[in-house]
């Protein structure tokens, strides 16, 4: 939104060569979840609107009536009085809004420009989920929520995000009897929320030049597939306007656009409903509006325009509002398709199907299409049966051709006559059933097992399998140490997820036992057509056994030891390291891919007893992706992370014994991070100098207390996108006392540059505890001293800035003590 500066779309107009924009963060190019597109903006009319259109008809009826959905609100630096206030409109939506997952909300009270009572959006959008209404569209977060009746971000994350102007002059009373002078609260929350809920999208200009985009340019939101013009002609049909265009431009800017929402038309007595699209683009308004011309105030549809005047009172979406946000898939019909498998012989092929509608089904309008020659020529319909008792429609095709395919989709209909389709894109792309012998053998997708703790219970195995005939068996081969053991079958739990026991006999199992094993699928067609996986080799993991708890722990990592479980990480001296140490993934991966993230992980085998102050301290070097700038932990935009987290239930759940964290802790990592980007990749190699050492106190956050029995397990979390060196770990200490005489500064908290210099040489030095004396040196390639500084009784940062003018051009060498130690060394050269 306009008044938070959201970052536009800039890739997508780079990508067409339209214009010079210099990318403020190349983050943004590419990761879905942490693009943020504009939000729209509600404006503040300076006409008196004195109207009051009253809440819908279900929310006053509403001692009789359940909500149908649940909105939680979490307010930044909101007064009482507006609470109260959006509490109201917030009830309003929740009796017309249906979902069985809550709908986090964010609200923040915060100074605007003075013309903008507030703004608005989804947190966040996703494509191509489970019964997702359409293919490669996007949909805001609680739609998809809703419609997977899953929660996605957690109740941590909000899914809509809504600011509103505090120097706005608010009534917030809620019976709409709002003064001429003041602007109605309840409506522009109402309002705010629409938006949230979906009334809003991807189409953005610069210039003369209109286009549309999220993660890829071409991405089109729920909300824009339904704009059209005066022509009925889809704004997203690139067959009509090439993207981006000038073509877009000029409809965007028409005063021709509208919505072909079919709950919208049918709530709009058969009229399309008209959108704001006018003349001078407004990044703010254009299109996520309803016309204010054709809807003005103290009209039934005046909710959603582009602006509220003084004294209008609307706490009512109306039926164009409400129609739009079903077709965005609040009103959403899931066809849930048994799909026949293929046939080698000629015979009678069933449909089998089952319908989960927020609205009424058309129970004689659930038709399968189909052709044996793809829909060219020949094409026939069939009426799928409604059978009320097991909630089931279903037909019986009798093939015409011996062998061959037939296409084929369905099409159901509500009572508000609009249809969807089974695939989604039906008829552009459709399903098949072949007929003749078959020779595809099947399909196994399976995620290998890293290791096994052998307190727990069986070692469980599942994996997909399929095929397009259907199965007869999957099974499991496996040895253990190298001595064959008896197969076992894996039994379909759901769909094509098959999965089994391991049953090995876990009294013989002993810590460090190796388990091979691979998958076979055999097909039920006439020569049994057969896969295994992996197709050489075999798959393997390791038996690991928690050990007895203790009270304490130290490991400096410089011999290779059984303490921890290495699926991930791993013990040894890195190339340029003088010891051993506890290393991540060198480099870590990142997915690449949008919507999946990497978790790599390392577990501690013996349980600590926690004490009462008790601490944990490691020396580390942290080479992972940054967040964006004053971005926190837990933050959408803080990217990847590394964490130490621990658990009383034997690994069930993990709770972090202190916050996550990135290479912007250390000023070191950070501008060593960044120094060797490489497409999104840092290619800096960690060095010992870097080392800085943290303190965790594990009671500190609270998610834990004395005589807890934890396990502790080190993990390092990737994003889609970006990567770098990675994490690593030595000298850890789990409430074992440290020496009187440590040291507190790690040559990690120490910053030098620039280096070359020219005069002046500046170190920064960031000191966790109190540091009695420093000394800085610096002495010629013979050992003359020939400079010095020195600092005592300090903590926290301090800045040296050292006047070298003075010095001949060539190397020299700095020593930084503390307390008389030595802690730092480094070549400097002055040029």
């Amino acid at each position: 939104m306009k008044s938070e500066q959201v970052k536009k779309i800039i890739f997508l107009l780079a990508i067409y060569s339209l214009i010079d924009i210099r990318f403020v963060n190349a983050q943004n190019e590419t990761k879905m979840r942490k693009l943020r597109v504009p939000h729209p903006v509600c404006y503040a009319s300076e006409n008196v609107e004195k109207s009051y259109i009253p809440p819908p008809r279900e929310f006053l009826l509403k001692s009789n009536a359940e909500k149908k959905s649940n909105i939680v609100v979490s307010y930044s630096l909101f007064p009482a009085n507006a609470k109260e206030a959006f509490e109201y409109a917030v009830s309003i939506w929740e009796h017309i809004i249906e979902s069985d997952i809550p709908i986090y909300v964010e609200a923040r009270w915060r100074t605007m420009d003075n013309n903008i009572l507030g703004s608005a959006g989804p947190s966040d959008y996703y494509a191509n989920f489970e019964y997702a209404p359409r293919k490669n569209r996007f949909y805001p977060i609680s739609v998809a929520e809703k419609i997977t009746k899953s929660e996605i971000s957690g109740p941590g994350s909000p899914d809509i995000v809504a600011t509103f102007n505090k120097e706005t002059k608010w009534y917030f009373g809620t019976d709409g009897k709002t003064p001429e002078l003041l602007y109605d609260f309840v409506t522009v929350v109402l309002h705010e929320i629409g938006h949230g809920l979906g009334f809003t999208g991807f189409f953005f200009v610069t210039g003369n030049v209109g286009g549309y985009g999220n993660d890829n340019a071409g991405d089109a939101a729920a909300f824009d597939i339904m704009v059209i013009n005066d022509k009925n002609e889809q704004l997203t049909d690139k067959n009509i306007f090439n993207m981006p265009s000038t073509g877009l431009y000029n409809a965007f800017v028409s005063n021709q656009l509208f919505s072909n929402s079919q709950a919208a038309i049918a709530g709009n007595t058969g009229n399309k409903a008209r959108l704001y699209a006018p003349s001078i683009w407004n990044d703010g308004s254009s299109i996520y509006h309803l016309n204010e011309s054709t809807y003005p105030s103290n009209t039934e549809n005046s909710l959603m325009t582009h602006a509220i005047g003084k004294g209008e009172a609307v706490h009512n979406p109306g039926p164009i509002t409400r129609g739009i946000l079903a077709d965005i898939g609040w009103k959403h019909m899931k066809i849930k398709l048994d799909k026949p498998k293929d046939i080698e012989e000629k015979k009678p092929i069933s449909f089998i199907l089952s319908i989960e509608s927020d609205t009424e089904t058309d129970s004689n309008a659930v038709i399968l299409h189909f052709s044996p020659d793809g829909f060219k020529s020949k094409k026939d319909s069939l009426k799928l049966v409604s059978n009320p008792t097991k909630g089931q429609f279903s037909t019986t095709l009798n093939p015409t051709i011996d062998s061959g395919k037939i296409d084929y989709y369905i099409v159901a209909r509500d009572k508000m006559a609009r249809a969807f389709s089974v695939p989604t894109e039906a008829p552009s792309e459709l399903y098949s059933v072949k007929i003749g012998p078959d020779n595809e053998p099947p399909v196994i997708s399976h995620k290998p097992i890293p290791y096994f703790v052998s307190n727990k219970n069986d070692i469980v195995i599942s994996t997909i399998a399929d095929d397009n005939l259907g199965l007869d068996s999957v099974y499991v081969e496996f040895s253990i140490n190298d001595i064959q053991q008896q197969s076992f079958d894996l039994k379909l739990d759901s769909n094509t997820i098959y999965s089994g026991f391991f049953k090995p006999g876990f009294n013989l199992l002993n810590d460090g036992d190796i388990i091979k094993y691979r998958i076979y699928a055999i097909d039920s067609s006439k020569v049994k057509n057969k896969t295994v996986s992996p197709v050489n080799n075999y798959y393997s993991f390791r038996i690991e056994k928690i050990f007895e708890p203790i009270d304490g722990y130290y490991n400096d990592f410089n011999i290779s030891s059984k303490d921890f479980i290495i699926s991930d990480f791993d013990i040894y001296t890195e190339k340029g390291f003088e010891n051993g140490s506890l290393h991540s993934p060198h480099p870590y991966r990142s997915p690449n891919k949008n919507n999946t993230t990497f978790n790599f992980t390392t577990l501690l085998k013996y349980p600590v007893i926690l004490k009462e102050s008790g601490t944990m301290s490691f020396d580390e070097i942290v080479l992972v992706e940054p967040g964006e700038n004053l971005s926190k932990f837990g933050d959408d935009d803080f990217w990847d992370y590394v964490i130490v987290e621990g658990s009383k239930d034997n690994g069930k759940t993990w709770l972090p014994l202190a916050n996550g964290y990135d290479s912007g802790a250390n000023a070191t990592w950070k501008i060593n991070y960044n120094k060797n980007l490489v497409n999104q990749v840092s290619t800096t190699v960690g060095i010992p100098e870097w080392y800085v050492n943290r303190e965790i106190k594990l009671l500190e956050n609270g998610n834990f207390k004395a005589n807890d029995t934890i396990l502790i397990q080190f993990r390092l979390f990737s994003d889609p996108y970006a990567n770098g060196w990675g994490w690593t770990i030595d000298n850890l200490r789990i409430q074992t006392p440290v020496s009187s005489q440590a040291l507190v500064l790690s040559p990690g908290n120490i910053l030098v540059y620039p280096n070359p210099f020219s005069n002046v040489l500046n170190v920064n030095v960031q000191a966790k505890n109190n540091i009695d004396e420093l000394t800085l040196e610096i002495f010629s390639l013979y050992g003359q001293k020939v400079a010095s500084a020195q600092k005592k009784n300090f903590f926290g940062e301090i800045k040296f800035e050292v006047n070298l003018s003075h010095l001949s051009i060539g190397m020299y060498l700095l020593i930084i003590r503390e307390n008389g130690k030595q802690v730092f060394s480094k070549k400097i050269i002055r040029n």
